[in-house]
């Protein structure tokens, strides 16, 4: 593990999921929430990300991909390919990629992974 990452969860994900995923993990993962973000658009969450350095985004956003493919990484990205559902579910869905998205992108030059 590189303890200087962080993972920050978009507006739509739930705080439970990035405590579990931080759980899970051994990562520092945190909330829009936490963070203050969950009002801010896109961009200037993707700005402040790349000020930041070594983060990876967690988010089901169309407008993340598009942004890191325009701007360039960091931040990084993994892309969710999910509909709405409650958090069970979605860490269903998360828990048996998660550790392996994240080392990928922190391992390579790839900078968004999409989990579907």
């Amino acid at each position: 593990m590189q303890p200087d990452w962080e993972i920050w969860l978009d507006t739509h994900i739930s705080p439970a999921i990035a405590k579990w995923m931080g759980d899970y993990t051994g990562y520092s993962v945190k909330s829009s929430y936490t963070l203050s973000f969950h009002a801010l658009e896109d961009k200037v969450i993707y700005l402040m990300a790349k000020e930041r350095g070594n983060v990876i985004l967690l988010s089901k956003d169309a407008d993340f991909p598009e942004l890191i493919n325009r701007l360039g990484a960091p931040p990084k990205l993994i892309n969710l390919q999910i509909g709405n559902c409650d958090n069970k579910k979605l860490w269903e869905f998360l828990k048996p990629n998660i550790r392996q998205a994240i080392e990928l992108l922190i391992s390579s030059d790839i900078n968004i992974v999409e989990l579907d």
